[in-house]
């Protein structure tokens, strides 16, 4: 069976993938760049403006009128004029880079050729389920009951006073619970579902007979680049942040919580969403651990072989005249074949990358870096920085 076409293996959830975008790519909103900063636009006149509008009406927008108006709320600020702009400006490029590592494991020779006809009916189901309408329909309902409950079953204290400036909902906090918020679960589910459907993928990946190799360099078999490639996430991650960076920052301002009460429920946050965007990585454990074993014992035999015979030939017997012991390549042989060993014994059985990792968790945490300001001014901060500087 001869090898298909990589370009066939190319995408893995493509950006017009989905009835929403193919809407949009029907209208022209799709591509190219500026027609996505389009649809941002067209986002923020759907959610963020007309609560401005409504507002301004009622009187709540500014002023004392209520006891926190709309431009004091830093919850809608980061919902809707930070972390949704960014849910759609990541959804391009996560399936961009999740492209690159699916033809990444064709082109390297990784998934054998005998599998390829069992890969791409997996690359396929994995489509079908991110091509689904009822996946979006069900994903739409659950935002929009979410927005429901929450608003009006589960926390209905928790609103900001210009949603309930008396006893009853007013229009701006009808609209927010009814559009603003439904649509902003919704692209939230959204990025969530791509990171199950990859994490579904890569399990499928990891049950299929790998060409995975103990002593290469990347200390992962030959998978580091999926590891590094969690960095894809990064700007969903910033986005899943700034919505709770915003809603730290109404507890402090609003409701007299402080940042150093809240530390420990920052860092919990960090380490979990680090966690959740390594865990498709963790399917091939199992795989990568049996490489890693046998990679041991076999280089365990390799080596004493090797060592054996540089033994018998430079220590147990005298050298020949004509073969001086410095400057022998075998020598050199000797050092080659422990490197080789280091490496298998340094592979690592979840192929991620301290790098990326480290990125994921910056990622995770700096939004947070505005709440600092809630504890010390930051006029406070920039003149210390200016004395260290001088």
């Amino acid at each position: 069976m001869s090898e298909p076409e990589t370009e066939n293996y190319v995408d893995f959830v493509p950006i017009e993938s989905g009835y929403v975008n193919r809407l949009c790519s029907r209208w022209g909103l799709l591509q190219p760049a500026s027609r996505r900063l389009l649809r941002i636009g067209l986002l923020l006149l759907v959610t963020w403006v007309p609560l401005v509008m409504l507002t301004l009406i009622q009187g709540h927008t500014v002023g004392k009128s209520v006891s926190v108006s709309l431009l004091r709320d830093p919850q809608v600020h980061s919902r809707f004029l930070i972390a949704l702009p960014l849910l759609e400006i990541a959804e391009a490029f996560v399936a961009i880079s999740l492209a690159i590592q699916v033809r990444q494991l064709i082109e390297s020779g990784i998934i054998p050729v005998d599998d390829l006809p069992k890969f791409e009916g997996l690359r396929v189901d994995v489509r079908r389920w991110h091509h689904s309408p009822q996946a979006e329909a069900v994903m739409f309902a659950i935002a929009f009951l979410a927005s429901l409950a929450l608003k009006l079953t589960v926390m209905p204290d928790v609103q900001s006073s210009w949603e309930r400036p008396g006893e009853s909902i007013s229009a701006a906090g009808w609209l927010h619970i009814l559009i603003s918020l439904p649509l902003l679960y919704f692209f939230l589910l959204r990025a969530l579902w791509v990171l199950i459907l990859w994490g579904r993928f890569l399990f499928g990946i990891s049950r299929f007979n790998l060409q995975l190799t103990a002593t290469h360099p990347d200390h992962a078999g030959g998978l580091g680049f999926l590891g590094r490639g969690l960095m894809t996430f990064a700007p969903t991650v910033v986005a899943f942040s700034t919505i709770v960076s915003g809603g730290l920052a109404y507890e402090i301002y609003h409701h007299g919580e402080s940042l150093d009460s809240l530390k420990y429920h920052l860092i919990v946050y960090v380490i979990l969403l680090t966690v959740l965007v390594h865990l498709p990585v963790v399917a091939f454990v199992a795989r990568l651990f049996r490489c890693r074993m046998f990679g041991l014992l076999e280089f365990s035999n390799l080596v004493w072989r090797h060592d054996r015979a540089f033994d018998e030939k430079w220590i147990h017997q005298p050298p020949s005249d004509n073969e001086p012991l410095l400057g022998t390549s075998d020598v050199q042989s000797l050092a080659d074949i422990a490197t080789a060993y280091d490496h298998v014994n340094e592979m690592r059985v979840i192929p991620i990358d301290s790098r990326a990792g480290i990125g994921i968790a910056v990622a995770a945490a700096l939004p947070m870096v505005p709440l600092i300001g809630t504890e010390i001014p930051f006029q406070e901060i920039i003149m210390k920085l200016g004395e260290l500087l001088a």
